[in-house]
């Protein structure tokens, strides 16, 4: 039996994440083996290691984690038709079901029936992971396996910032960490007039500006409302991007945010938020929650806006082996990165 080394939530409880050793995994008749060829750590990651209501909710240990990954097909089942091996893919982190109500109107991003990888069954932190066929996305065999890995992440930035046509509008965005990083870089790619970013972090503040950023406010040092304002022209923002899922943040956008604006809300918070109702409704607000990728739209979006010259190579801060995957749980956790990725 051949066995692989993979990072394993191995039980209940805070830690008891490990490196260790199983065996690869058998391919079914409609499934693709494939060898991990880079990882990339999500916040959900720690989330998972200290046991929070996240985990809590969604998971049986033990289980394989990580969900952001790009590798190559090293085994297809005898059904497999649209990937062969040595084909260069990855996938998006949720498998839906493909035939709920949802699904069959193109709203798999919210399916009844989701399964997330390293989450509700084993994921990519380690050097094989087993996928359906029908969730296989092949790729560019010319781009670097680490922005590869960066799809599934990058996705929930182009399905936010395509959710409504920001091209030529000012967009604000609340939260510059990785996924709000790359939310700015697809705000100027798709043409924004002007992005600002919000971010309290002064390492995540310059790589905002490193991706495309036009300003990035402190709120730690400056009134955020009067600032923005000031800086979009005194009227304030057509469009607020939220991707750090703090409620006070996006409560008070409502104040740099012109009538009629849209918030999108892509960040998961644990507080609950609270909106005025009239000042919704006489001012013309629209909030718009956004769940993962559009499946398999974002995925074709993603591959447009590389063609069209979208970089997210600043964002990589790190590239570590997989052995030291507790190092880049350690950075994730205090900020101090921005993508931390590994290679198996």
């Amino acid at each position: 039996m051949e066995m692989m080394k993979c990072v394993v939530k191995e039980q209940k409880g805070d830690g008891y994440v490990v490196l260790t050793q199983r065996p690869v995994p058998e391919v079914g008749d409609n499934e693709v083996l494939i060898r991990v060829k880079a990882v990339a750590i999500c916040g959900t990651d720690v989330h998972i290691k200290h046991w929070d209501d996240y985990a809590q909710k969604r998971m049986q240990p033990p289980t394989i984690i990580g969900h952001e990954y790009a590798g190559v097909v090293a085994k297809v089942g005898k059904n497999v038709k649209s990937v062969q091996v040595g084909d260069v893919v990855n996938s998006d982190s949720h498998l839906v079901c493909g035939t709920c109500d949802l699904c069959r109107n193109g709203h798999a991003d919210v399916c009844y029936n989701t399964v997330v990888i390293g989450v509700h069954r084993d994921g990519a932190m380690a050097e094989y992971i087993c996928i359906p066929e029908s969730d296989v996305n092949k790729c560019d065999p010319a781009m670097p396996m680490e922005h590869l890995a960066l799809m599934e992440p990058l996705g929930v930035a182009v399905h936010a910032a395509m959710e409504f046509p920001i091209a030529t509008k000012k967009v604000a965005v609340i939260g510059c960490g990785p996924i709000g990083c790359m939310g700015v870089a697809v705000a100027k790619t798709l043409g924004a007039a002007q992005v600002i970013g919000i971010e309290l972090n002064e390492q995540r503040v310059q790589m905002a500006l490193d991706m495309g950023a036009d300003a990035v406010v402190n709120p730690l040092k400056e009134d955020t409302a009067a600032k923005v304002k000031e800086l979009s022209g005194g009227l304030g923002v057509d469009f607020v991007l939220d991707f750090s899922g703090n409620a006070g943040a996006v409560t008070g956008s409502f104040d740099y945010l012109k009538p009629d604006g849209t918030v999108v809300i892509a960040g998961l918070g644990p507080k609950p938020m609270t909106l005025e109702w009239e000042r919704l409704v006489t001012g013309g607000y629209c909030v718009k929650g956004v769940s993962g990728r559009e499946i398999p739209k974002t995925w074709e979006r993603m591959k447009g806006l590389f063609a069209a010259g979208l970089d997210i190579s600043k964002v990589i801060t790190h590239v570590l082996p997989l052995e030291e995957f507790e190092a880049g749980l350690d950075l994730m956790e205090t900020g101090q990165c921005g993508k931390v990725v590994l290679k198996p």
